[in-house]
């Protein structure tokens, strides 16, 4: 259920729509907050999931369906808080008739992009495939998932390899990893590794990603190389003794990449 909260409820509180004041996993919030330029899912000390998102970043509500549409496929209730000037009940109206099916929308980026570690490439490439966490832990690799015990992020989405639009912060995800600990820092100097391109329309024509609001697409279990990687680039292109930030490889492996399109 989709629960609308009022202008004083914040994560850190109880919960006002069950009477023990209790969240647990069957509970998500999202919030429009314009003190934010974009979007965060990083909310220090909140009682449970919970994503933030400027409503200007956000101005067709459609990363809010997508995350409304996720969390009710799995059976979460959604507390909604909206700022200042933004009609509720029309945007609940919207949402009504709101298509869940995955499309090709003119927002889409081209490409997808899903970075890992050099080691981690050299597996990806034996399994011939992009593997889930939970995919990866049922043949005995071991995955540190940062996002799930800071952000309260759900179990489920371990299923789910995920992806990110090329200037995305696929990179700082790679970082946290290496130091085990969420960093937001896009500019400390961490190791390079590789990040692979995928055809974004192929991927939504073959009905294989799904869309959670906070990730614009990932693919459940297993995302074939064969039949939608365009491209890998690896720190290994680039001479050895450069200083890499996540902003800096970000930049020089796109710009790589679309010399090779």
């Amino acid at each position: 259920m989709i629960y609308l909260a009022d202008s004083n409820w914040c994560p850190l509180d109880r919960n006002p729509f069950c009477d023990n004041g209790l969240y647990g996993v069957a509970w998500s919030a999202f919030i429009y907050d314009r003190e934010i330029p974009y979007y965060t899912n990083n909310y220090p000390d909140a009682k449970l999931h919970t994503v933030r998102f400027s409503p200007d970043a956000d101005n067709a509500n459609l990363r809010l369906f997508d995350f409304l549409s996720y969390e009710e496929s799995y059976g979460r209730n959604v507390i909604l808080k909206i700022c200042a000037g933004i009609d509720a009940e029309k945007l609940l109206q919207k949402y009504a008739a709101f298509s869940h099916d995955v499309i090709f929308r003119d927002t889409d980026e081209k490409y997808m992009v899903h970075s890992t570690t050099l080691e981690n490439w050299e597996k990806i490439q034996k399994d011939k495939a992009l593997l889930s966490p939970n995919m990866l832990k049922s043949k005995g690799v071991k995955m540190l998932e940062i996002g799930l015990a800071q952000m309260l992020e759900p179990a489920d989405y371990s299923d789910y390899v995920m992806l990110d639009v090329p200037n995305g912060c696929g990179e700082l995800v790679v970082n946290s990893r290496q130091l085990g600990y969420v960093c937001l820092d896009p500019e400390i100097e961490y190791e390079a590794g590789v990040r692979l391109y995928f055809d974004t329309r192929k991927m939504i024509e073959n009905i294989i990603v799904k869309r959670d609001g906070l990730h614009l697409l990932k693919v459940k279990d297993r995302l074939p190389l064969q039949d939608y990687l365009v491209a890998a680039i690896s720190a290994d292109n680039f001479p050895k003794d450069i200083k890499w930030t996540p902003t800096k490889f970000t930049e020089e492996a796109n710009q790589l990449f679309h010399t090779k399109e």
